[in-house]
């Protein structure tokens, strides 16, 4: 099937009115501000859940279940949400994705045990495929030789709210307590839903707009006929991202870097109190005298998400320039050293190298989901390879905290991260191989290899 076929409907609630938000970078502006403001629950989570599960009753297993279950959930969530927006265009999906999310931070503050908390957790995996989803999309209405910039503005900005919220909360939880936190960061998430409903989004949100505007305007019988129709929902098939990538080898190994990179990194992230914990149980001395282990795991991950608001677009841009591939490989290498130090330094110096590694992360993440976002585009069923991917990722963000704290706890934290930075590179290796082999001058999507 080529790209020509490709006849997704467009979404009468947003293409049929002018639209706004002219700018490829002002639509991906807006649309990543309403995901900060939704995000700012689920990343409060990761920064004060650990710290407060004696106080929730909360076993450490069950801590690792419940970051974990929004990211299983997802494994099918994804896939629908990406037939969704491929049959029905991105307004209404993007705003009720908006609206769950909020109402899922709102739920973490009624304490009533751990059954609420994980429903809680499932439904905000179902809105974060949805609003992901969307970003994604609006990337597509710019040119693709600035993907990569774009990337990094969209990440920059949504884990500007993630950052803010781990910043914020984990003072706040300090001060006042685990409920408190949580009502305070819930009010501030619900500023998403005004911003979505006041969305418009252009046709190009979608891959072939153009031929269902001339399609629909021709008033041709044969856009009617059966096989017209059969071949429509075969676009939106959900399992149609799926059986396509895992026939190609280069989509296979996109695939498996996306697992493995957000594997590593949701370890990371999960792990983060736990080890400043661990490095600072018996430290009196250095600059971090005084701060407690909620305030100090806060700094950590809110600069973490920072970087992607200071570094993001960065970064972007400077895979765009220089080669996606190439800065990938570069990035990978940067974090494994960074990792060696934090493992082998103590005290204060571990603390820097943890925020090193995090903020290298940032790069990773943008660059090689900039790759993933322009492979789709060279597919069949572009919004289906997203949502495939973006599953993929969610898969290996689910395995790191439900089985992180165990590991650690049998194995250590060296042996840990380092099996999964090993995995991350050998998975990087064998895609740097494949887009050698497969990629074509007419088709950047590397960005120059």
């Amino acid at each position: 099937m080529s790209r020509t076929d490709l006849k997704p409907q467009p979404d009468p609630s947003s293409v049929e009115r002018p639209s706004r938000l002219s700018s490829p970078f002002a639509l991906v502006l807006v649309v990543s501000g309403a995901v900060a403001f939704a995000i700012m629950g689920d990343s409060l989570l990761y920064a004060i859940l650990p710290l407060a599960a004696r106080q929730l009753l909360l076993s450490p297993q069950q801590v690792g279940l419940l970051l974990s279950a929004n990211r299983l959930i997802r494994l099918f969530s994804n896939s629908w949400l990406g037939a969704i927006f491929a049959r029905f265009g991105p307004y209404r999906a993007f705003v009720v994705s908006a609206v769950l999310g909020v109402l899922t931070t709102a739920l973490y503050g009624l304490e009533v045990g751990f059954l609420l908390f994980l429903a809680a957790r499932i439904g905000w995996g179902v809105a974060w495929s949805g609003l992901r989803q969307g970003t994604f999309q609006s990337i597509w209405t710019g040119d693709r030789a600035d993907a990569g910039r774009l990337m990094g503005v969209m990440w920059g900005v949504v884990r500007g709210g993630s950052a803010v919220s781990a910043l914020i909360g984990g003072f706040l939880f300090d001060h006042f307590g685990f409920q408190t936190t949580v009502w305070i960061i819930a009010g501030l998430s619900a500023v998403a839903i005004p911003i979505a409903f006041g969305l418009s989004w252009p046709a190009s949100a979608s891959p072939g707009h153009e031929e269902e505007q001339k399609g629909s305007g021709s008033g041709s019988v044969a856009s009617n006929t059966e096989s017209d129709r059969k071949s429509q929902r075969g676009d939106h098939e959900i399992l149609g991202g799926w059986v396509e990538a895992l026939s190609d080898p280069l989509q296979r190994s996109v695939l498996l870097v996306g697992f493995f990179k957000l594997l590593l990194n949701s370890i990371l992230v999960a792990t983060a109190s736990v080890f400043l914990a661990d490095r600072f149980e018996s430290f009196t001395g250095g600059f971090l005298l005084g701060l407690q282990v909620g305030a100090l795991a806060g700094i950590v991950l809110g600069t973490r998400w920072f970087s992607d608001l200071f570094l993001g677009a960065a970064m972007g841009a400077l895979a765009d320039l220089v080669g996606r591939i190439r800065l990938s490989l570069v990035l990978v290498f940067l974090l494994c050293l960074g990792l060696t130090m934090m493992l082998t330094v103590q005290n204060n110096l571990s603390f820097v190298a943890l925020l090193a590694v995090l903020i290298v992360s940032t790069g990773v993440n943008v660059v090689l989901d900039a790759y993933a976002n322009q492979a789709a585009l060279v597919t069949h069923h572009p919004q289906m390879f997203v949502a495939t991917y973006a599953t993929a990722s969610d898969l290996g963000s689910a395995v790191g905290p439900l089985f992180a704290f165990s590991l650690v706890a049998s194995w250590g934290f060296a042996m840990v991260y380092g099996i999964a930075a090993l995995l991350v590179v050998l998975t990087l290796l064998y895609l740097v191989m494949l887009d050698a082999r497969y990629n074509r001058p007419q088709a950047p999507v590397s960005g120059g290899l």
